[in-house]
C-alpha cells in the first residue's frame, strides 16, 4: 500500500495568497518576471533578503522575507485602510446621478444623488437633518416626517460593499465615514 506524500503548505504563502481576496496584489521584489499590478491597485512587495526595497507610493508597501505573520497582517491592514481612503476621496457623482468610486458605478435616484453629494462634501463632519432636508428637497420638506430616514436607509443599501458608511448621530444628524 503506498501513501501519497503529505504536502506542506507554508502559512505565510497561504496568507499572501489570501491578500488577493482583499484586493491587494502581492509581488516579489526584485521582480522575478515582469509583474505589473493594474494602476490603482494596492501592492504589497515581498522583498528578498539582501535586496534593496522598492520606492513605494501611497498604494504600495513592502515587507522583507522571512515574513512574520503578524507583520504581514499589520501591513495589509494599513494598505487596505489607505486604499479605502483613496477610493473614498475619488468618489464622484456625475450629472447623470452615477456614483463612481474606483471601478464601481452605482446608479442613484435624483434624491439619493442630492443627499450623497451633501454628505460627500462634508465627509467626516456631522450634517444636520435640516441641512440634508434642504439639500434633498430644496422646494420644501416632504409631508412625511420619516422621508429623510427612509431615503438614508435606501442610500445605505446602495453603498453596501463600498468603503463609505452613513452613520446616524442621534439627535444631531448624519455622518459619512470612510471605512477600511
Amino acid at each position: 500500500m503506498s501513501y501519497a506524500p503529505e504536502i506542506q503548505i507554508d502559512p505565510i504563502d497561504e496568507a499572501l495568497a489570501r491578500l488577493d481576496r482583499r484586493q491587494i496584489a502581492v509581488e516579489s521584489w526584485p521582480p522575478v518576471h515582469h509583474q505589473v499590478a493594474p494602476v490603482g491597485t494596492p501592492v504589497l512587495y515581498v522583498v528578498e533578503p539582501g535586496a534593496a526595497p522598492p520606492d513605494c507610493g501611497e498604494l504600495a508597501d513592502w515587507i522583507r522575507r522571512p515574513v512574520a505573520l503578524a507583520e504581514l497582517h499589520a501591513r495589509a491592514d494599513r494598505l487596505s485602510a489607505r486604499y479605502a481612503r483613496h477610493l473614498a476621496a475619488s468618489a464622484t457623482i456625475d450629472d447623470d446621478d452615477l456614483l463612481r468610486i474606483g471601478s464601481r458605478v452605482v446608479i442613484l435616484s435624483p434624491l439619493e444623488s442630492r443627499l450623497l453629494r451633501t454628505l460627500l462634501a462634508s465627509t467626516g463632519r456631522i450634517v444636520t437633518r435640516a441641512e440634508l432636508t434642504e439639500a434633498v428637497w430644496p422646494w420644501g420638506p416632504p409631508s412625511d416626517p420619516r422621508a429623510l430616514d427612509n431615503r438614508i436607509k435606501v442610500t445605505r443599501s446602495r453603498l453596501n460593499g463600498l468603503p463609505l458608511t452613513i452613520h446616524t448621530v442621534r439627535g444631531r444628524g448624519f455622518l459619512l465615514d470612510v471605512r477600511s
